[in-house]
Parts: structure tokens; C-alpha cells; sequence
């Protein structure tokens, strides 16, 4: 449980934490109806598996409680089971979608490095041709003053 609160995004400790709960669930939900249920469970085997069969949504009806108290933790674990189960469903989806934004941000990042490298080679040309016409320009005329052309801030 530490491990969830200190990083609850991580579907590995999403993944633990729903298998404890789930493991808890079937544990103390087939231990309460043994011991209130015993005309429908009498042993303790058989409440395991109805807990089980009910956390896991599958429900053979092989076993099933008449007693109030069993009737109650089979609602109560069928509810917790469909919320597990969506809980589980909105994690993955949420894996897939952030996979997804990670590498579309990466494509996006890498087109605008791309972007940036190409402008910095253009920029290297334009600096490139004005050196080229700068040196034209002086050697053109031998007798202008050098002081009047144009500089070229580094």
C-alpha cells in the first residue's frame, strides 16, 4: 500500500494493489459467510470458491447463499468486483493514452529540432553569401574607405 501511495500512477502498483484487495475480498467475504452462512457453506473450501467465483464476476451458480448475511456479502462482493474491474479498465486505458501522448510529444519534438537545424544551415548560408558579397564589394572597389562597409556583427 506504501508503494501505491507513493506513486499511484504506476500500473504496476495499481496491478498489486487490485489483487491484494481482490485476495482480501475472497479471504474475509468467504470466511463471513462460513461462519453465518454454514447451512449453505459448510465448509470453508466452498465459501472460498463462491467469493471467488462471485469477485471474479463468472458466477457459475453451483453455490449460492439463502442466508441474508451470505446474500449480503455476495452483493456487497459482486459490487466491489465490478468496481475492480472498472478501476482496472481505466487504468489500462489510461496507459494506452498516455503511451500515445509520449510519442506524439516525441514526434513533435523531433520536427521542431529538424525545424531549428534546418533554419540554423539557412542561417549559415545568408551568413555564408553576404561574407561573399561583402569581400565582393571591397574587392570590387580597391580605393573605398573600408571603414564605410558594412559590418557584420559576429
Amino acid at each position: 500500500m506504501d508503494r501505491f501511495t507513493a506513486d499511484p500512477a504506476s500500473v504496476k502498483n495499481a496491478a498489486y494493489v487490485m489483487i491484494l484487495v481482490t485476495v482480501v475480498i475472497v479471504l474475509v467475504g468467504g470466511l463471513i459467510v462460513w461462519v453465518f452462512d454454514r447451512r449453505d457453506f459448510p465448509d470453508l473450501g466452498g465459501a472460498l470458491w463462491f467469493t471467488l467465483q462471485t469477485v471474479t464476476t463468472v458466477g457459475y451458480g453451483d453455490n449460492v447463499p439463502t442466508e441474508g448475511i451470505g446474500r449480503a456479502v455476495g452483493a456487497t462482493v459482486m459490487v466491489v468486483a465490478v468496481a475492480l474491474l472498472a478501476i482496472l479498465t481505466a487504468t489500462i486505458t489510461s496507459t494506452f493514452v498516455e503511451a500515445a501522448q509520449r510519442r506524439h510529444r516525441a514526434g513533435i519534438e523531433a520536427q521542431d529540432r529538424e525545424s531549428a537545424e534546418r533554419l540554423l544551415h539557412q542561417l549559415d548560408d545568408v551568413i555564408a553569401r553576404l561574407t561573399a558579397i561583402e569581400a565582393a564589394l571591397t574587392s570590387a572597389s580597391p580605393g573605398a574607405d573600408p571603414s564605410l562597409s558594412p559590418k557584420r556583427d559576429p
